[in-house]
């Protein structure tokens, strides 16, 4: 065998090198997938958010996280607030407010879910989210570092519109096409998705509002007596020695909004004591009152929870005068309106300036 033959045999032997158009469909293949897999991804975050915007969301357009501000929660002061119940009373005491927050998280959340309203969802949870992680933050929250993973998470929503958007915030360049979301590289099921999308996103919502409102008892109003703030006029009961050891009934709040049947409640006792709790109205006159000391700083919730309190069956008799003559579990008193108690939630709202204006005490 010649030596040219030898090297055409060499040469049929080997395998033909892959062309350059070899390549650039491997790469192209590669790239198509890589993307996808990040729009899976992008997709899964973007659903999580969506579903933790919408449960927040529908908890305060039923008014079931903070619920309402009420006369049986008259009695406690200021210094005896924490910094997380004071942040509670002040959002529960507008339900304008509460109701606004929760549109605010609710709508963001449903956008996330159509591919066209991405951009507008992941801005307002953002904006949501940290304006929450400021409230979390200024009143002592325990949510702080969830509130800063829900921004981190809008934030990573937005990373492929981020180009678009910063031509826009800064206006230099044209502002293109955005990306659109492919998780699917079949035309006919991206039809169907274009179809379907929008409405299984609006029946998923729907399902988390009917499920956040399932989770809440039912509220009911009744502002009748003896719900409101009232003060000890008499009491048959002989005063303490000292006025720390007087355990005598000094004010008594009732409120009127029940939860599952039960109102809030707040005795606060001669020698400063506050006692909470909730109260139902009975048959022939009578309430049960249950109380409870303050849970204590520091106190396990769930052990605070597990204190049984006292419970007290009262009879309540309307007097022709608006008091209440309140007998039984060793009380006999008379219970007259307490006007000063109930201004935070009488005073109501009004567009005009009133007589008294500025009032702030």
């Amino acid at each position: 065998m010649s030596i040219s033959e030898e090297h055409e045999e060499r040469t049929d032997a080997c395998p033909a090198d892959p062309s350059p158009a070899d390549y650039s469909a491997e790469k192209r293949l590669a790239r198509t997938a890589g993307v996808t897999i990040a729009w899976w991804v992008h997709a899964g975050i973007r659903l999580a958010l969506a579903l933790v915007l919408m449960y927040y969301g529908a908890a305060k357009l039923v008014f079931g996280q903070f619920g309402f501000s009420d006369a049986g929660d008259a009695l406690i002061t200021h210094g005896e607030m924490s910094p997380m119940g004071l942040l509670w009373r002040m959002v529960a005491f507008s339900p304008v407010f509460q109701f606004l927050a929760g549109l605010a998280e609710f709508g963001a959340g449903l956008a996330l879910l159509w591919r066209r309203t991405v951009v507008l969802g992941a801005l307002i949870g953002a904006a949501s989210m940290s304006f929450v992680l400021v409230l979390n933050l200024g009143y002592d929250v325990m949510v702080k570092t969830p509130s800063a993973v829900y921004i981190a998470m809008s934030l990573l929503v937005l990373i492929p519109w981020m180009p678009r958007l910063w031509r826009a915030v800064l206006g230099r360049g044209e502002i293109g096409e955005g990306p659109r979301p492919r998780l699917v590289l079949w035309r006919p099921a991206e039809r169907i998705g274009a179809v379907a999308g929008p409405v299984l996103a609006a029946a998923l919502a729907g399902l988390v509002l009917w499920g956040v409102s399932a989770m809440y008892p039912a509220r009911n109003v009744d502002e009748s007596a003896p719900a409101g703030v009232w003060a000890v006029a008499e009491d048959t009961a002989e005063p303490a020695a000292q006025l720390a050891e007087d355990a005598r009934w000094s004010r008594l709040a009732l409120g009127s909004i029940s939860y599952g049947g039960a109102a809030q409640a707040q005795l606060r006792t001669a020698d400063g004591t506050l006692r909470t709790g909730s109260w139902t109205r009975g048959e022939d006159g009578t309430i049960e009152l249950t109380l409870k000391d303050l849970r204590e700083e520091g106190q396990p919730v769930q052990e605070h929870l597990a204190e049984e309190g006292e419970t007290l069956t009262l009879t309540v008799d309307e007097q022709a005068d608006g008091t209440l003559h309140v007998t039984g579990e060793g009380q006999d008193l008379v219970l007259a309106p307490d006007p000063s108690g109930e201004t935070l939630y009488e005073r109501g709202f009004s567009w005009g300036i009133r007589v008294d204006d500025p009032f702030n005490r």
